[in-house]
């Protein structure tokens, strides 16, 4: 074929030629596809002969890929693959212009936070649907990175190459207990406070609980491991049943003050950083903006209410 020459190609026969290569035989592609057997023999006959080469060998009732149907493939791959992202592109936009907001966050924001911005939110646009997701912070920047969702929120300071980001807050970490532990009597928590202590411990990948390690390593503090757990939730809803004391982030532990949990200054609690990011390459419009400036209402009201708690 002269290099110069036209391929007269449609999508029907790289949709059969790419079912053929997945099913290995004529039948098998054709029921895959909905379609008749005759119809994929033709298509893929009409595909060999744009492209000027064979593309199967017929062995044992099998149709067997030639080199070139291999190469073919890994750029027909590519196609259905930027297809697909058409798709969800255009489901994005169909998003955007039927009203709806997308928000993925780590699981330290997942539970009463969260639900209070919605409330408050769909109280003044009832027109708007939320999806809301939960995933690990490292996670929420792959998803905004791939323009899955609008905003994140998630639990460390970082950065990302795909998304618009900004701290969201950095309220230092607390003490949490039972009204009745001997330690609520202190205002302020020390490390050696806790030396022998019944304590609920963040797992041991967690950065957090890697630099309070440090801080009682080096103060030659032990306390007494009863419970390690990875979220920050469960951490407090063992705390306020008595388990012991935890050393979380204020937003979540105020969840539970209404249910016995108790929050005290810890001297060397560290800044709990989170970062809000937005997509930076999915449709924008007024209404995300709203939801931000509610997202950042509720950030300031749960900061202000635990300040109060804190030095009460």
């Amino acid at each position: 074929m002269d290099g110069s020459e036209t391929m007269d190609l449609n999508l029907r026969m790289v949709e059969c030629f790419k079912a053929v290569m997945a099913a290995g035989t004529v039948t098998e592609a054709a029921e895959m596809l909905y379609t008749s057997q005759p119809a994929v023999s033709r298509s893929i006959k009409q595909l060999e002969s744009s492209v000027g080469a064979k593309l199967f060998d017929r062995k044992r009732g099998r149709l067997v890929p030639t080199a070139y149907a291999f190469a073919l493939s890994e750029e027909v791959n590519k196609v259905f693959k930027g297809l697909d992202h058409l798709r969800r592109a255009a489901a994005s936009l169909k998003d955007f212009q039927n009203g709806n907001i997308s928000i993925v966050c780590a699981p330290a924001f997942s539970q009463g936070f969260i639900a209070d911005v919605a409330a408050a939110f769909v109280k003044k646009h009832g027109d708007v649907s939320l999806t809301i997701d939960t995933q690990l912070s490292w996670r929420i920047d792959e998803l905004l990175n791939d323009q899955k969702f609008d905003l994140g929120i998630a639990a460390y300071d970082m950065s990302s190459l795909g998304a618009d980001y900004e701290t969201f807050c950095s309220p230092r970490e607390v003490c949490v207990m039972t009204s009745d532990h001997p330690l609520a009597k202190h205002a302020l928590i020390k490390p050696e406070d806790l030396e022998g202590v019944s304590s609920i411990f963040m797992g041991n990948v967690d950065p957090y609980r890697k630099r309070l390690d440090r801080v009682f390593d080096n103060a030659d503090i032990r306390r007494r491991l009863v419970v390690e757990t990875a979220n920050t939730a469960a951490a407090c809803a063992m705390a306020v049943r008595g388990c012991g004391v935890a050393i979380v982030n204020p937003l979540t532990a105020l969840d539970y003050v209404n249910s016995g949990l108790v929050m005290r200054r810890f001297s060397h609690g560290e800044p709990f950083y989170s970062t809000l990011l937005r997509a930076r390459h999915r449709p924008t419009s007024p209404i995300i903006d709203l939801f931000v400036a509610q997202l950042k209402s509720v950030r300031d009201d749960y900061l202000a209410r635990s300040e109060v708690l804190l030095s009460a």
